[in-house]
């Protein structure tokens, strides 16, 4: 992409501040909230954070080169223009998007929250869009954007990402849209067309406190849309209506059964594909999807909705979804030459934790599961997360996942505890190599799987600051396991 400045005066304006006559107006480069991305001649906005305030790091702004600085109070002894605002993540988003040129007005612009199934749907819509002409911003596609770890990155990567996508012409940006990313309000100045809603359990309520705060962040993705724009939301789901109630979007609710804008009817399921009958008014058309379960099948119609939205026809649709490809991450299913079969997936909360091995109990005779839980946050969920693998799964296998700063055996006791707590067997292996070689042996001749869940396609481990290398798919690769598409 090519360099792109602008003046401060016109950025100013875009937060309707005039800049006083004489004032200094210095050529801006760039926006950032963070000094680590700061590069001379940019505009450094400083937010306020709940560990410390970003206005701490305005004299050091200064001496990386910032050109002007944005607080929400004033900062005494600063050699560059400061502007005052009264809500930095507001002004952050805002700017952005100026300095970008609007980009997302541009573009079909589409955001897709819920608790789980947001990454598959996005993928998914842009299979049935044309992967070619759609921009993505989500868990997966980030790490090629260089902010791997974020569902929803900062505003400025966002509308940075929303220029490079209009200048490549592509017709639509997909959005991943986290409930913290919303809360922080990073879609703020995103000119959305189309807003999705998948599921909802409770989930980050270490961050929202509330499961109440956590739903009103969910629905901010709703209030944004304006009354031209379609609000998707898989009926049948806790807070759907919650999120229609929020919006003056036009509702389009999905579901398997009801008075609906697009419905399916069951056909049959195999090994590797679920068949169903899709039904959008009067028209019909058989269909299927290569991945088997439940889930699947909802975020299936989920982004079949959004297609609809977009307007696509329902024949399109139908032809479009046996060829939807696989998520990175999401139900790898991998087999070893001794019929040994082993599942890598993300889930990393209870609800897709159960979905998970509710699924895999109903297919195979014995189901084991290596996973942990990240250090340094949602404590509350440990115990409760190990309850769940408890009642469903035969073996827990306790490990690790990014401890962070925290004793990654505390945490694996956590767990432990809640897997006891329901009756369920378990052993604790902290590394999680280890684990993952127990759980194999312990694996059998018999009808069985191994899930190994809560980090998906990630490549490394947090430990102690430190971005350790691991892959559980190459893990199991060296165990010599073959990847096989889906199957279970």
């Amino acid at each position: 992409m090519a360099a792109r400045e602008k003046r401060l005066h016109q950025l100013a304006a875009a937060l309707g501040i005039q800049l006083g006559a004489g004032s200094p107006d210095p050529m801006i480069t760039g926006i950032t909230e963070d000094t680590r991305r700061l590069s001379p001649g940019g505009l450094f906005v400083a937010i306020p954070g709940t560990a410390q305030d970003g206005v701490r790091f305005a004299g050091e702004a200064v001496r990386r080169g910032a050109g002007a600085i944005v607080a929400e109070q004033p900062v005494a002894g600063l050699a560059v223009p400061l502007l005052v605002v009264s809500e930095a993540r507001e002004a952050l988003a805002r700017l952005a998007a100026a300095f970008y040129g609007e980009p997302t007005r541009e573009l079909l612009c589409i955001g897709v929250t819920g608790t789980n199934g947001k990454t598959s749907v996005c993928h998914w819509a842009a299979h049935m869009l044309g992967a070619a002409s759609c921009a993505l911003v989500g868990t997966v596609a980030n790490e090629a954007h260089g902010v791997g770890g974020l569902t929803t990155p900062p505003s400025p990567v966002v509308q940075r990402i929303a220029r490079e996508a209009v200048d490549a012409g592509k017709q639509a940006l997909i959005i991943e849209a986290s409930s913290i990313g919303l809360a922080q309000r990073r879609l703020d100045a995103v000119d959305l067309d189309i807003a999705a809603f998948t599921n909802f359990t409770a989930d980050h309520l270490e961050w929202h406190g509330t499961e109440a705060a956590y739903m009103d962040a969910k629905a901010m993705l709703f209030r944004g849309l304006s009354g031209e724009g379609w609000a998707v939301v898989h009926a049948q789901g806790a807070a759907a209506e919650q999120m229609l109630a929020a919006t003056r979007g036009r509702p389009f609710r999905v579901g398997r059964r009801g008075s609906l804008d697009l419905h399916l009817s069951p056909i049959g399921a195999g090994p590797a594909d679920t068949r169903f009958r899709l039904r959008q008014g009067e028209e019909s058309v058989d269909t299927w999807i290569p991945f088997p379960g439940r889930h699947n099948v909802d975020n299936a119609l989920v982004a079949a909705g959004i297609a609809c939205c977009a307007g696509t026809t329902l024949r399109d649709i139908g032809e479009r979804l046996p060829s939807m490809p696989a998520v990175p991450g999401r139900w790898e299913t991998y087999h070893r030459p001794d019929g040994k079969t082993a599942i890598v997936d993300f889930a990393h909360n209870r609800a897709g934790l159960l979905q998970m091995l509710t699924e895999l109990k109903s297919r195979f005779d014995r189901v084991i599961v290596v996973f942990g839980m990240p250090g340094e946050t949602r404590t509350q969920e440990r115990r409760l997360m190990g309850e769940v693998a408890g009642r469903q799964a035969d073996l827990v296998i306790v490990t690790s996942d990014n401890p962070k700063d925290e004793n990654p055996s505390a945490i694996a006791r956590e767990i432990g505890d809640g897997v006891e707590a329901v009756g369920g067997s378990h052993e604790v292996i902290v590394d999680r190599v280890a684990a993952i070689e127990k759980g194999v042996d312990s694996l059998g001749r018999r009808s069985a799987a191994m899930l190994v869940a809560g980090k998906g396609p990630e490549t490394f481990q947090i430990i102690q600051g430190a971005h350790v290398p691991h892959s559980d798919r190459a893990v199991l690769e060296s165990l010599g396991f073959e990847r096989r598409d889906s199957e279970a």
